[in-house]
């Protein structure tokens, strides 16, 4: 459970026989995204930083005939990478922006 709010914090693992750079283009790239996430309506690449660094605007489909809305988000996505190979997506500090409507709310966590 998060300490800034009272939500759960969902983590997945898994293992993919590939190398850390054929894999990253394929999960964050809009060409391949839209592919492979089907709970996406879009996902649009709206500024690249650098080479390791993105911010993307991703919008989901809505569930439950409806009873459950569309959603935006704005995601900074950053890549780092550290020696023997190992990548990773996730940041000390990763911040989303969910836009419900015209509420506009903010999360912020932390990522170790």
């Amino acid at each position: 459970m998060s300490s800034f709010m009272s939500v759960f914090r969902y983590r997945g693992e898994g293992i993919i026989e590939d190398t850390p750079e054929n894999i990253i283009p394929f999960m964050y790239l809009p060409e391949h995204r839209m592919h492979w996430d089907k709970a996406l309506k879009s996902y649009t690449l709206l500024e690249r930083i650098d080479e390791d660094t993105a911010i993307c605007h991703t919008v989901t489909h809505s569930y439950g005939m409806g009873l459950i809305s569309s959603r935006d988000f704005v995601d900074l996505v950053r890549v780092k990478r550290y020696e023997g190979g190992i990548v990773t997506t996730n940041c000390k500090y990763c911040c989303r922006v969910i836009i419900l409507k015209s509420i506009t709310i903010f999360f912020s966590s932390t990522v170790t």
